[in-house]
Order: C-alpha cells, then structure tokens, then sequence
C-alpha cells in the first residue's frame, strides 16, 4: 500500500513528531509498504528525504523558529501532487495543527483516508478545558481546575485561584502536549502562580490551573477497542517534564503497572470510557493520577500518542506483545475497515 506518514507540523511537538514520524515510516517500510514522509510545515516542498528524516531530534524548536512557520503551508502542504497518489495518510503529527481536528478538516475536504481520530475527537481532545467539561459530565474523575485567560492575571483572581485549588498546582497550555509550558507548583505564591501562566499563555490562548493529585502517574492506551497494560511512569527528579520524556535514563517505567488488579482494571474501563465520550477510533492514550486511596483521575486524551523509542503507547503494546512494526500495521487496518 501507498502511505503518506505527516510529520514535523508547526506545533512546539514539531521535533518530537518528527521522531515519532520517522519510526512510523521505517516500521511501514518493514511491513512491505511504500512510505512517504510528508512535513506539512514545508508547504508545497514538504516530501522529506531520508537523509532529512534520519537527521531529526527531540530539540525544543526556539521560539522563533516556530514563530517562522506559516499556517498556509499547511494547506498548501495538503494540496500537493502526492494527494494524489497515495492510499491512506497516517497522520503523527501533534499539538496544534497536528492533532487538534484542522489537518484532519483538511484531509477529509480532499476526500483522503487517514488513521486516527475525526475531525471534532481530535478538537475535542486536544481542547483540555472542554474535555474535562465533558468527563465531569459523563462521571469520569478529573482534578478541579480553572481555565484563566491573558486579560485575568489580575492579583484578586490568582488570590481566588489558590483559594479554591490550593497552593500545589499544575498550570499547562490549554492545547499543547508533550509538557510544553507546563509547570508544577508547591506551596506556590501569587507571584509563582503568574509566571507560570504567563509561560502557560505563550503557548496558548488558554491556561489551565488544576489541583495537583499527589500520588503515582499513570496511562492507559486505548488500540482499537481495547485497552492495553497499564503504564507507570517515575521521572528521576522533579516531574514527567519535556526532558524527562525524551531524554533516556531520566524517568523510570513500569508496565504493566505494579498495581491490585482491580484498580488497573478500573483504570482501562475509565480510559476506555474518556476515549468513547470525546468519539476517539483506532487508538489513544488516556492519563491518570492515582492518589493515595487508589482513585484514578483523568487529566486528559492525547488522540495522537507518541511514537518515539522512548513513548508509552508503543511500551504498553509491547507489553501487550504487539512489537512496533505490528503495532502501524494494526493501525493501517484499523484505518482501512
């Protein structure tokens, strides 16, 4: 089959979607599949080589490279020959225009089949605020949270946040994954609550503040529609940071998770409830907290997971026995019932 893998993006995850790209392709191209690797911030020009795609890395991108990319190079991208030419799409892109429902928009407009999640799972998904709206509503356990915009880092209302969450917080970006502009707060002050929506706000429109669950992290993936072994996750210092994720020896991992049975049951029943709810198809990956009384929270749904050497949703397959290169040929199936 004729697959076109997307890659890179224009989102802070650009590098990391890279490397997860790049895998995705070697994998499919093991599997007897003729594979192209397309990154859509190139525009028309967005066919990668493999001396390009072999040279990729986990680098944050700088501010200024991503305030370099065009969002009409996404359609343009999208509009090139090879749409032309291929079978299916597999779509790794994450973060903001990559894994929030617009280039899944743009792929179904051009009649194209792709892997994952539609258009408003992955808008649903990707938009954290309403997606703890909607597991509230369904039941599904989630930390308290407040979502705070640039016009309200007036002193009363950061006062009125430690108020009503408390001084241990997690302030993130309402769309951005891989913990980008992410912060973990302890006995925080007001002054450490603003700087840190302030960086939350570069990345996004939106900030959360949600109550930090203190307790073990979790996740759970979702294939098809199946939930795989539960995975813990120990960063070595500090908490499960950008650095942390993509530097090996930084954070420890367990899977399937040393927990009672029936909490990580319970746990894959939730994670598979949280896919259901946001209308997620072919996979995801769902993260909890599990505070001391063995409740699991949910914090949210990636609709893309990571795809990297060190990423959990390939370790829990393997833990399920499903080895990487089985693992997007699974994928490509799913896509194409």
């Amino acid at each position: 089959m004729r697959i076109a893998v997307l890659l890179g993006g224009i989102s802070a995850e650009r590098n990391i979607s890279l490397l997860s790209g790049r895998n995705v392709v070697w994998a499919l191209r093991q599997r007897g599949h003729e594979v192209l690797a397309i990154d859509p911030a190139r525009g028309s020009q967005c066919l990668l080589s493999d001396e390009e795609l072999a040279a990729a890395d986990a680098a944050l991108p700088s501010q200024q490279e991503l305030e370099s990319f065009s969002r009409w190079a996404l359609v343009q991208a999208l509009d090139a020959p090879w749409t032309g030419t291929v079978e299916l799409v597999f779509p790794v892109l994450h973060g903001p225009y990559g894994e929030d429902g617009r280039v899944q928009a743009l792929l179904e407009l051009r009649g194209l089949r792709y892997v994952g999640s539609d258009m408003l799972a992955s808008a649903l998904a990707a938009d954290k605020h309403t997606s703890k709206l909607l597991f509230l509503a369904a039941g599904i356990p989630t930390p308290r949270w407040m979502a705070v915009t640039a016009q309200q880092l007036e002193e009363e209302l950061l006062e009125e946040l430690l108020d009503e969450l408390g001084t241990h917080l997690v302030v993130k970006p309402n769309d951005q994954g891989s913990s980008v502009g992410m912060s973990l707060l302890r006995n925080c002050t007001v002054e450490e609550l603003r700087e840190a929506l302030e960086l939350a706000l570069r990345y996004s429109a939106l900030a959360l503040v949600e109550r930090y669950i203190e307790g073990r992290e979790l996740t759970v993936g979702i294939l098809g529609e199946e939930a795989l072994p539960v995975v813990e996750i120990r960063p070595g210092s500090g908490f499960y940071d950008y650095e942390h994720k993509y530097t090996a020896g930084k954070t420890e991992y367990t899977c399937p998770a040393d927990l009672p049975p029936d909490i990580a049951e319970y746990a894959q029943n939730v994670a598979l409830s949280a896919h259901r709810i946001l209308g997620c198809r072919h996979f995801s990956r769902v993260d909890f907290r599990l505070d001391s009384d063995g409740q699991p929270f949910c914090l949210e749904v990636n609709t893309i997971p990571g795809m990297t050497p060190l990423s959990l949703f390939p370790r829990a397959a393997r833990a399920a026995g499903i080895e990487f290169d089985e693992l997007c040929e699974r994928l490509v199936s799913l896509a194409c019932q």
